[in-house]
């Protein structure tokens, strides 16, 4: 089983890189287990959230399993990979009612133009009742569904007019972000060109107050012709 899980995604990333299948809204079909066969149905309640149905069994065993399934693209439309969690409820010939928690984790194809889902997955449980059963299990299988119903004309417009408003919001921060990143190089510029006319005006103070400074040591020091030696004698005649 681990095997032909491998092999399927393989064969699921080499069509899906071919092209790319429509979306749906609800899918139902067959899952294999091991020695388990069993029904799925799967219904699409957001854009990528999904509910998984599954009622699967043996001679011995039955149970039904509820999951919540996240589902993220890997490439283009054709191929999801989704992780979940849910649990179930059933009955064992030997030990009676089970109930349990469950993980799943796996890839999904919709191949194009046949209206076929085909996923691989992972799914550990836990049981909480039946004490003589084994508690942990985990089981790999896999599923082949049909499209019974695609998404809607409303549900591709509402994702598409999702999309544009992702777009424009993206676009706008963009630009934000660009007019913010703008005006602090403008700020940055003004606080730069009023920090050098600052050191120029006090450069030019310091330049003329120099120059009075010099100016008035100048003239302290200029002799004029009543200052001369022979001038001073007279004075002190008179």
């Amino acid at each position: 089983m681990h095997k032909l899980g491998i092999v399927v995604l393989v064969i699921s990333c080499l069509v899906s890189s071919n092209g790319c299948a429509q979306k749906y809204s609800t899918a139902a079909g067959l899952r294999v287990d091991g020695d388990q066969l069993g029904i799925t149905v799967k219904q699409r309640v957001f854009r990528t959230i999904a509910l998984e149905g599954m009622l699967t069994g043996n001679d011995s065993e039955i149970r039904s399993t509820l999951l919540v399934e996240n589902h993220f693209p890997i490439v283009g439309k054709g191929l999801n990979f989704y992780v979940g969690g849910g649990g179930h409820i059933g009955g064992i010939d030997d030990f009676g009612a089970v109930v349990g928690a469950d993980v799943i984790m796996g890839a999904e194809l919709k191949i194009p133009l046949l209206r076929l889902l085909v996923s691989a997955d992972v799914k550990p449980a836990y049981n909480f009742v039946s004490e003589q059963q084994q508690r942990l299990e985990y089981s790999t299988a896999i599923s082949v569904r049909y499209v019974l119903g695609k998404e809607g004309k409303s549900q591709r417009k509402k994702a598409r007019i999702r999309r544009k408003n992702k777009r424009e919001k993206e676009r706008t921060k963009s630009a934000k972000v660009k007019e913010r990143e703008k005006q602090k190089r403008f700020k940055l510029k003004e606080r730069e060109k009023t920090k050098r006319t600052k050191y120029k005006e006090k450069t030019k103070r310091l330049k003329e107050k120099s120059q009075a400074k010099r100016k008035k040591q100048k003239e302290k020091g200029k002799k004029t012709f009543r200052d001369w030696k022979i001038f001073q004698i007279f004075k002190k005649e008179e």
